[in-house]
């Protein structure tokens, strides 16, 4: 099967077996967790300004009067929240569409104030408040609410419309008399999807590997454009689409009916399929990252002292440099570099880990053997967290050149790559349960990729916290260790 690269469009008919591939240009993207934030970051100091400032006007700077209605205002935020959060108002993929964003951002105010009321009733205290003051209060939050929405909203349409996009998408369109082209994306979605690039085949059977194509454009959004009976055949023959983090959606060439376990996406005037997302979306990435910031910063501050005695112990015992580093794969199976203390004589170093450590290594140093039992070789990783690069919890990286019975990991698993769509970890489900170590057999590389999927398809804080709780508790006591 022939690629062709070329950049003018698709006028000439397409060769029996050959894809055609075109380019368009970088659009820059503007970061919709971003947005999210500095509306929530917004809405709460309307709320607070907006109280305390006729407070200050209506008590003459009281301090009693003062933190009477200061306390009031913090009970405002704090419920404004918790609505906030039941009316999904700041859900990353809903917060570009006016008419819910302003609407529920206004709910959000009104639900509040009568929360607040509600509350004043039942405690006994509206007399202690001016009405005055919280009907104020209340008009001002709602009018500079939207209004600072609606402002927010007009800011990104015009950069939208300059060429920015929401998310970039590459095209994958198995029609070639009509395309669906990246002019047509980028008008039906209202700018909010901009094509990076565009692949038309003749038929499924044409199209290409998309995975360098992914790796290359490094795109949010896959669009397939085909036939729907021909959409399952297009995922099979890709699984690309399922190694790596993107959304995966589908715009057939004819009417379909909505499947059950899918989901509708809407963008502008066009309606989307989607069948596959991220692992990690919306404030649940949000939230892994500043575990990881946390987590990472918190280990690295209370194991300094290991750390130092760690690299003395290895200066004292060797010639040769304190620590190790390795290319692995990592996010999206780019390629990235893992620290470790070095366990291993220089001589017997190995970059490429063409060699498995296994049990009574000869390799391996005095001091190694020590750190590898407790896992003190692997703490200069949370630099790599902290780098972002790597996770405290995800699948652990392997070496590039790890072989199993002579076969290349993705060789025996064909759901190995799966893996990549997360970050890797410093630690993970497979290793507290045991699968970790030397990987000599099929069934070791199959249990330990079931372990890693399980962990991705059911991530939670709560279940990463139970597993960095279990890995300390491992340290201590592993006896698949070496």
């Amino acid at each position: 099967m022939n690629l062709i690269w070329r950049d003018e469009g698709f006028a000439a008919p397409l060769k029996p077996g050959v894809s055609e591939f075109r380019p368009y240009p970088a659009a820059a993207r503007v970061s919709q967790h971003r947005c999210a934030a500095v509306m929530l970051l917004a809405d709460m100091i309307i709320l607070m300004l907006a109280g305390l400032i006729p407070a200050v006007l209506y008590t003459g700077l009281n301090a009693e009067s003062l933190d009477l209605y200061g306390a009031n205002v913090g009970g405002g935020l704090l419920l404004f929240l918790l609505i906030a959060r039941a009316l999904n108002l700041y859900r990353t993929h809903r917060i570009f569409d006016w008419r819910r964003a302003v609407t529920r951002a206004f709910t959000a105010v009104v639900f509040t104030f009568f929360g607040l009321m509600l509350a004043s009733a039942a405690l006994k205290i509206t007399g202690i408040y001016s009405r005055v003051w919280f009907f104020s209060w209340f008009a001002a939050s709602a009018v500079l609410v939207v209004t600072v929405r609606v402002l927010l909203l007009t800011l990104i349409e015009a950069k939208l419309a300059k060429g920015a996009c929401l998310q970039r998408a590459l095209i994958v369109s198995v029609d070639p008399a009509v395309p669906f082209t990246g002019e047509q994306l980028a008008l039906e979605s209202r700018n909010r999807m901009r094509a990076v690039g565009m692949i038309v085949a003749p038929d499924v059977e044409t199209i290409p590997d998309l995975g360098p194509h992914i790796q290359q454009l490094h795109p949010e959004v896959v669009v397939l454009h085909m036939r729907w009976p021909q959409v399952a055949e297009a995922m099979s023959r890709s699984p690309a689409l399922s190694h790596h983090a993107v959304e995966v959606l589908v715009l057939p060439q004819a009417n379909f009916v909505e499947h059950s376990i899918m989901r509708l996406r809407q963008f502008g005037s066009r309606t989307f399929l989607q069948i596959a997302e991220p692992p990690l979306v919306g404030w649940g990435r949000a939230a892994k990252r500043i575990e990881d910031v946390v987590v990472a910063s918190l280990a690295l501050v209370i194991a300094s002292p290991v750390l130092l005695l760690t690299a003395l112990a290895i200066k004292l015992e060797s010639k040769g440099p304190v620590l190790f580093k390795q290319m692995r794969a990592g996010f999206n199976n780019d390629l990235i570099e893992v620290w470790k203390f070095r366990s291993m004589s220089v001589e017997g170093t190995d970059l490429h880990a063409s060699r498995q450590t296994s049990k009574d290594d000869p390799r391996v140093t005095r001091v190694g053997r020590f750190i590898r039992r407790t896992s003190i070789d692997e703490l200069p990783q949370f630099w790599n967290v902290l780098q972002g690069t790597m996770s405290v919890v995800g699948p652990r990286p392997h070496a590039l050149a790890t072989r199993a019975g002579g076969q290349s990991l993705d060789a025996i698993v064909d759901a190995y790559a799966a893996r990549h769509r997360v970050k890797p970890g410093v630690t993970g489900w497979a290793q507290i349960n045991g699968a970790r170590g030397e990987l000599q057999t099929h069934t070791q590389v199959q249990r330990r990729v079931d372990y890693d999927l399980h962990y991705i398809e059911n991530w939670s804080v709560l279940f990463d916290l139970k597993i960095i709780l279990m890995t300390v508790v491992r340290v201590f006591y592993d006896p698949r260790a070496y």
